[in-house]
């Protein structure tokens, strides 16, 4: 273990702390208490508002695939920003081998930023920018405090980064807590005698989609959340049959992001809400199947050829050929 030796030209101690140069330390704490000062705001607006502010799509994306509110992580970060702050202000000397609280505290962010990051890259495949911008100054908190946090801080960063890529994601998100496909939805359909729940996966541009929901039209005994991946025209004649509830959070970006997640690339999609998972029904002819099955009686109906299945963990797929519309061709 390398030993700080303040009399030796050249030494650099084995950590930074108490022996930053003032302009550096002055720098970390303006840049920390500027950090704890944006989380503040974001939990005011979170108490004002209902909602944090988010400078991009990107933003509500990610916020609806955590299982925790963004007014914890912004009161997290408050604390986080806080305990840095004041804890370069002590700037006490440290003897060889003690432990660095301010140190620990900067990497640990760092793990949970890198984190944060990695799973927009490859899970939600969308960027916040708020949390850009979080990771940015934590980033530049790490390289500031010496040579050797600068060099744990970017292998911390590469490291979480490649084992996230690495990976293959099984899209869990989708039966988070916070329900992202209800509060996507553009509203709620509820049928007289609700036994079931279904979400709708569609776009106004395919066909297919609007023969399905003419049939859901005259559903009672499935509650049917409509989650378009673009926006919708409230003049379409497959709306007018339909008595919608709406939903203030409606985001196609988030609907549009949780079908990539799951790898579907067409529409429509049937999510069907079950206490033992999911089931994901593609096509205009199966859903169809499905719901005069299902939302017209109280039953749960097994009709399925099992050859058009496949199935994860808590997932199950039912497709088929025709009666779909591409996301990438067909709903542009």
């Amino acid at each position: 273990m390398d030993i700080y030796n303040p009399n030796a030209k050249g030494s650099e101690p084995l950590v930074a702390f108490g022996f930053l140069t003032g302009k550096k330390k002055l720098v970390m704490r303006i840049l920390a208490f500027i950090a704890s000062v944006i989380a503040a705001v974001q939990v005011a607006m979170a108490f004002v508002y209902g909602s944090s502010f988010c400078p991009n799509v990107g933003c509500k994306v990610v916020e609806n695939l955590t299982v925790i509110s963004p007014l914890v992580i912004n009161l997290l970060g408050v604390v986080f920003f806080q305990a840095v702050f004041w804890g370069l202000g002590i700037g006490n000397r440290l003897s060889p081998g003690s432990v660095d609280p301010v140190g620990i505290l900067l990497v640990s962010g760092l793990i949970f930023d890198s984190v944060l990051l990695a799973y927009q890259l490859f899970v939600a495949k969308s960027l916040c920018a708020y949390c850009l911008l979080i990771f940015a100054i934590v980033m530049a908190l790490n390289l500031l405090y010496g040579k050797r946090q600068a060099l744990l801080g970017l292998t911390v960063l590469a490291m979480t980064v490649f084992s996230f890529s690495i990976l293959m994601f099984i899209p869990t998100g989708v039966a988070s807590k916070k329900e992202p496909l209800k509060t996507a939805a553009y509203g709620l359909k509820s049928c007289s005698t609700p036994t079931k729940e279904i979400h709708l996966l569609f776009s106004s541009k395919c066909s297919y989609c609007e023969n399905v929901l003419e049939v859901l039209a005259n559903c009672n005994s499935c509650d049917l959340y409509l989650n378009p991946i673009d926006e919708l025209d409230t003049k379409e004649k497959y709306l007018e049959n339909l008595v919608i509830e709406p939903i203030p959070t409606f985001s196609p970006e988030v609907n549009r992001r949780v079908i990539g997640v799951l790898g579907i690339d067409t529409v429509p999609v049937l999510v069907v809400n079950r206490p033992d998972g999911y089931r994901f029904i593609k096509g205009e002819k199966k859903i169809i199947n499905y719901v005069q099955h299902a939302c017209f009686t109280k039953a749960e109906v097994f009709y399925f050829n099992p050859s058009g299945q496949s199935s994860e963990e808590n997932l199950t797929f039912i497709s088929e050929e025709d009666g779909e519309c591409s996301v990438a061709i067909d709903c542009k």
